[in-house]
């Protein structure tokens, strides 16, 4: 897809708002293989977390990968019990060169609703053999989330936990925060949310306080787990884990928060989806709060045709973020999926968005992207087909030619509006007012061809 970007400063640029990808690679063996999480290692290259299954009947084990900064596999581990479902979710490189992983774990014969799942929480060498592994929550279902070294040497892990027996309607579950020391063993363990709501934890960061902020759905009774009615939650808490505040974002109807991350002015920004009111068309869903959580702005982005998530979200280098996610075409038929992508200002105003889709595969998912050294973006997912999975992973840079180059350095844009003065998100073949913090303003039209 080609753009051609005008300012009628008399500065014009020939530019594409779709992603050059440099690079994609698959990992993994067997039937079944997903990929959850990334992060960048300190010697420049990166941990993928998923899981991995043999063949039909077989139990699923966690699956870490090593790779260098080209995507070369340098090496890969997995973990499980004979005759248990073990799944990863997050990952973190420890002070020490290992990692730090989250998950959850299940062993055949147990009840799946009734106490079937624990927390799986495992610490590697640097070399991804196993240093030890736990299993933590109380006696009916506890699932991990998230997780984050913490400042004293141990470990916060964030989820869900079951209070109590399934009925008919299902259960109640609660936010579930809880602290280990350097060997996984706990320290304490809290549960959050409200009587007759049901509350879970996604993304976990530890503050500049020493405290802790978590992110994820909340909302009333037991329709959340039908995908019925939710806000998006933000959780703050200190370093003993107690409540100091807790936010909920979103319309009337499913709206929910997957990624949290603390920004350069000491805010947060996170990432999720919101539901229109037809209950079917989901947006990638943005929110920007200020320290106490109150709601700076928000943004959404997607198409009438497609539901879109948005997994994770970081900030960038040029003070904007980089969303991943999946784009799942309407109707929702199996294996039409991609991978997604979305760039936007500091102002979370888009500047483009692309999607990612495997040549051998059917349907992609995307779980999780984060900003390379050198610029450029890698994002996480699977690729499926009718037989089998593949962990997934992509670099995409952006082309020599885009909207930065105008001139527009050392100002930033605050907003778009239309000539009627309203705020708008940039639109091809629209001419639209750049508003900048310097006051100064530039007329562009995005012509798409």
């Amino acid at each position: 897809m080609r753009f051609i970007i005008t300012a009628l400063s008399c500065l014009i640029s020939v530019s594409s708002y779709a992603q050059d990808q440099d690079w994609e690679q698959t990992y993994g063996t067997g039937m079944t293989n997903a990929g959850h999480a990334l992060e960048q290692t300190v010697d420049g290259g990166f941990v993928l977390l998923g899981h991995t299954r043999s063949s039909a009947g077989d139990d699923s084990n966690v699956l870490l990968i090593k790779i260098d900064a080209n995507g070369t596999e340098e090496w890969s581990q997995t973990f499980g019990s004979p005759e248990s479902e073990d799944y990863g979710a997050a990952v973190k490189q420890t002070d020490d060169g290992g990692f730090i992983i989250a998950g959850r774990t299940h062993l055949e014969g147990e009840d799946g609703e009734d106490g079937g799942w624990d927390i799986l929480l495992i610490k590697t060498y640097p070399n991804g053999v196993i240093e030890w592994g736990q299993t933590l929550g109380g006696s009916l279902n506890d699932v991990g989330w998230s997780v984050c070294p913490t400042s004293d040497g141990g470990y916060a892990v964030a989820g869900y936990t079951v209070l109590g027996e399934w009925d008919v309607e299902g259960h109640f579950k609660e936010l579930y925060l809880l602290k280990t020391d350097g060997n996984g063993n706990e320290e304490w363990a809290n549960s959050f949310g409200a009587e007759d709501m049901t509350a879970i934890g996604y993304g976990l960061e530890q503050t500049d306080d020493g405290g802790f902020i978590v992110t994820g759905r909340i909302g009333p009774g037991r329709k959340i787990q039908n995908n019925t009615s939710s806000d998006a939650y933000l959780l703050k808490t200190d370093g003993a884990g107690q409540e100091l505040w807790s936010q909920t974002y979103g319309g009337d109807d499913f709206d929910v928060a997957y990624s949290v991350q603390t920004v350069t002015d000491g805010g947060f920004i996170l990432a999720g989806f919101r539901t229109a009111s037809d209950e079917v068309d989901r947006d990638v869903y943005l929110i920007k709060t200020n320290g106490n959580g109150d709601e700076e702005w928000s943004q959404t982005f997607g198409t009438s045709d497609a539901q879109e998530i948005g997994r994770c979200v970081q900030q960038t280098t040029d003070g904007g973020y980089i969303i991943g996610g999946t784009e799942d075409h309407l109707p929702g038929d199996s294996g039409d999926g991609d991978m997604l992508m979305i760039k936007t200002t500091e102002s979370g105003l888009e500047q483009w968005t692309q999607s990612f889709e495997n040549t051998e595969g059917e349907d992609e998912t995307g779980h999780a992207a984060t900003q390379t050294p050198d610029g450029c973006y890698l994002m996480l997912g699977t690729a499926s087909d009718v037989d089998e999975s593949l962990v997934y992973l992509i670099k995409a840079c952006e082309p020599a030619a885009n909207l930065d180059a105008f001139s527009t350095q050392g100002k930033k844009l605050t907003r778009v509006i239309d000539f009627w003065g309203r705020q708008v998100d940039p639109t091809p073949n629209q001419l639209l007012l750049y508003l900048y913090d310097d006051g100064s303003v530039e007329q562009r039209c995005i012509i798409k061809r």
